[in-house]
């Protein structure tokens, strides 16, 4: 509950050093107020005054950061499309249980995600999906997504040792590729079995041509589960060649590897990622931490994006 502020007031008084003395006897006095004029009384400083003050301090001190940032976002003081900025600022890292429970879907539909912050994870049928991002898809596509939603990463490559292609090129852009027509569906049974109905399907713009060793085109694609590219992970374009048709609508760094980098790099493997780099090679994140390219038809594991509603 929210501390309700008071209003001190300073006593004003003509004569305050003015006492009447009243004879007890037996050598006592007593010391009678006698102002000459009380123009305000002020504030009393008793328990009333003083108790709530301390149990308010005692709320906070024994509240955390994330707690109090919840209150103030279910406070009403801000907007609500104010607060997946709020939230996409601070790292927590909570363990949140082992499915997507009705209240925490409750929490992501009104928009305000309490008890929800980037980090937080769920560790369902073995696999940890970790919150990346809160709404980092709204208000793109060609059909403008409205629906409040957070964005997850495993932690860990979700399918191991899965080539691009099986043979080394890039032709046909991301779209082209045998990881798009089928080197994911194992990947989406799992995620959609882990999040039933949870999934959500949203417009990307994922490349579908190349040409000179960069993607050339690209086009809107219904999408629930995708590689990342590498401005979701390193900020920035480092190997992609093809500008847009690389990048579509994810465009920046998503919070989860700002604030913490080391949970971009997997020592196990490497992990895919969809950016054109050659007429040979695609883009990836190497399991020492490069930023790194590798032939279509290499071997490495897969870490997909997707969100939940």
């Amino acid at each position: 509950m929210a501390y309700t502020t008071r209003e001190i007031k300073d006593r004003v008084a003509v004569g305050d050093d003015i006492f009447i003395v009243e004879d007890l006897g037996n050598n006592r006095i007593r010391l009678i107020p006698a102002p000459t004029q009380v123009l305000e009384p002020g504030t009393p400083v008793n328990k009333a005054l003083l108790q709530p003050i301390e149990d308010e301090l005692g709320r906070l001190s024994s509240t955390n950061i994330y707690m109090q940032l919840d209150d103030f976002i279910n406070s009403g003081e801000i907007e609500t499309a104010q607060i997946a900025g709020i939230k996409n600022s601070l790292y927590r890292g909570k363990n949140l249980g082992t499915s997507y429970t009705p209240e925490q879907q409750s929490q992501v539909a009104s928009g305000k995600f309490l008890d929800l912050w980037v980090g937080d994870y769920w560790t369902i049928n073995g696999t940890t999906y970790r919150i990346a991002a809160f709404n980092y898809y709204y208000n793109t596509g060609d059909s403008r997504l409205t629906t409040n939603h957070v964005t997850l990463v495993p932690d860990r490559v979700v399918a191991d040792l899965l080539t691009m292609n099986p043979s080394s090129t890039t032709e046909g852009g991301y779209v082209g590729s045998e990881m798009y027509t089928t080197g994911l569906d194992q990947t989406k049974t799992k995620i959609h079995a882990d999040f039933p109905g949870r999934v959500l399907t949203h417009r990307r713009w994922l490349s579908n041509a190349t040409s000179n060793g960069a993607a050339s085109d690209g086009a809107w694609y219904d999408s629930d589960v995708e590689l990342m590219n590498e401005a979701m992970v390193y900020g920035s374009v480092v190997n992609g060649k093809g500008g847009l048709y690389n990048i579509g609508v994810e465009k920046s760094q998503l919070p989860l590897f700002s604030l913490s980098p080391a949970l971009a790099i997997r020592w196990s493997t490497g992990w895919w990622l969809r950016d054109v780099c050659s007429a040979e090679r695609f883009a990836y994140v190497d399991m020492d931490g490069r930023a790194n390219v590798r032939g279509a038809a290499g071997i490495t594991g897969v870490r997909p994006v997707f969100s939940i509603f």
